[in-house]
């Protein structure tokens, strides 16, 4: 029998094996989701470039600055609940500066970084955020020290001088990796493809709840993940039949995750209860002393290191229930000025987005606006007793080092965007909303009219 055909053949049944075997790998998966991100525009960015929108740098720090001023004067309160003396107060000061920092550096970086090149490396990042989340959940089993826990949730590893919340690392990640896809999907004209596009989604977002509201306990960042993802919907134009769907399916995740979590229960029952008697043993502690918080500041507040409720009274003071202090400390007229801030933030955040004619620019802003917005909404609805208590973060205000990062950074790249408007709101057609598409033109005067080296 002649063994050179049949060598021949094993050989080449071999090389079709191999290379079926790097097709299926990880390393040939991640490169497909890297081909599948790949920018298919002839241009990135068709507009010019023009200074940015610098009243939301303005009004960013703003509200940088409230906080600092609000976390230094109830300093001394942390102190004397946690001990340390002074030292204790400068290193709680300190370390409020050194994360200021780095959020602001974090803002310009993303406000000056090549937004395409996030795009193409956000794979690699979500599945980073994905394995980051999942070893603090093994370390948590394990009762490792680099897992930080509190209540039976392990949301935070232990780095020495400052604790790193991987959940927030997956939000980024999730705002980039979904902006790119649904721009693709988009182009391809297959948004509302329930195969291509919104199954695979759903499966990805579940993922992503399944980690942080299940394994680190943190529903609160599991609402941020679906204000960031329907808002990415909306300003897609996906069907609104397929929305609706979607949101029903989350409402059933949310009800389970509440029905099998007692401690989730135990808010849901405790909403709208009676605060004329306050147990400290109660469920309804923590809401009764927030709106005891914002009922004692009054109209003009008792003043910045007149707090009570920071004294221990009121939980996280620094972080979910900073909102209750300053309501203490600078009362409804303080509130009424921190909400119209984040009402104008909130509106030249959404405007770029109809001003900007490149899908994944436009899909990603609306996602930092649903980011921002969620946040908002639920701290504010919790601390003032309209929505059942969740523990959240206010954007830009609460002391959390990680969340304060990632928010400033995600703000940061619509900093980048805004240099990019144009003059006119862009339709669906592609032209300007007052001008007919037949007249359409790539490069048009731009929003923002000025120097380009802003």
């Amino acid at each position: 029998m002649d063994r050179k055909p049949v060598g021949n053949y094993v050989r080449k049944s071999l090389g079709r094996a191999k290379k079926q075997a790097r097709e299926f790998s990880i390393a040939g998966f991640f490169a497909f989701v890297r081909e599948s991100l790949k920018v298919t525009d002839d241009k990135f960015i068709s507009q010019r470039k023009h200074r940015p929108d610098r009243l939301i740098f303005i009004l960013i720090m703003a509200l940088l600055l409230i906080s600092l001023v609000t976390l230094w004067s109830i300093a001394p309160a942390r102190v004397q609940i946690l001990g340390g003396g002074s030292a204790a107060e400068a290193r709680f000061v300190l370390k409020l500066v050194a994360v200021l920092l780095v959020g602001i550096a974090a803002f310009f970086f993303c406000s000056r970084i090549n937004l395409n090149t996030l795009r193409r490396a956000s794979g690699w990042l979500l599945v980073g955020a994905f394995a980051a989340c999942a070893l603090l959940a093994l370390f948590g089993v394990f009762d490792l020290p680099i897992a930080n826990c509190a209540n039976g949730a392990c949301r935070w590893y232990n780095l020495g001088f400052f604790d790193f919340q991987p959940a927030e690392l997956l939000k980024l990640a999730m705002l980039l990796f979904t902006a790119g896809f649904l721009a693709q999907k988009a182009k391809l004209k297959e948004l509302n493809s329930i195969k291509r596009t919104i199954l695979p989604l759903t499966c990805l977002l579940m993922c992503a709840l399944f980690v942080v509201v299940f394994l680190e306990q943190d529903l609160g960042t599991g609402v941020a993940l679906i204000g960031i993802i329907l808002a990415q919907l909306i300003i897609s134009k996906a069907s609104w039949r397929i929305i609706a769907a979607l949101v029903t399916i989350l409402v059933g995740f949310g009800l389970m995750a509440i029905a099998i979590a007692p401690h989730r229960m135990e808010r849901v029952a405790s909403f709208g209860a009676d605060c004329s008697v306050i147990d400290a043993e109660a469920d309804t502690w923590h809401i009764c002393q927030s709106l005891t918080a914002l009922g004692s500041g009054g109209v003009f507040g008792r003043g910045l290191g007149h707090s009570i409720s920071s004294f221990g009274w009121l939980p996280e003071a620094v972080n979910d229930s900073i909102f209750a202090i300053m309501g203490e400390t600078f009362g409804l007229v303080g509130l009424i000025v921190i909400m119209i801030i984040f009402y104008v933030l909130l509106y030249r955040i959404l405007k770029i987005s109809d001003y900007i004619d490149n899908a994944f620019l436009r899909v990603l802003t609306a996602g930092v606006f649903g980011w921002i917005f969620s946040h908002i909404l639920v701290n504010i609805g919790s601390m003032t007793g309209l929505t059942p208590l969740t523990g959240i973060t206010l954007p830009f205000l609460s002391s959390g080092g990680t969340s304060l990062v990632m928010v400033m950074a995600a703000s940061g790249m619509v900093y980048n965007i805004s240099r990019y408007t144009a003059h006119r709101e862009i339709n669906d057609k592609g032209g300007s909303a007052d001008e007919d598409s037949g007249s359409w033109r790539r490069v048009r005067r731009t929003r923002y009219a000025g120097r380009s080296d802003s």
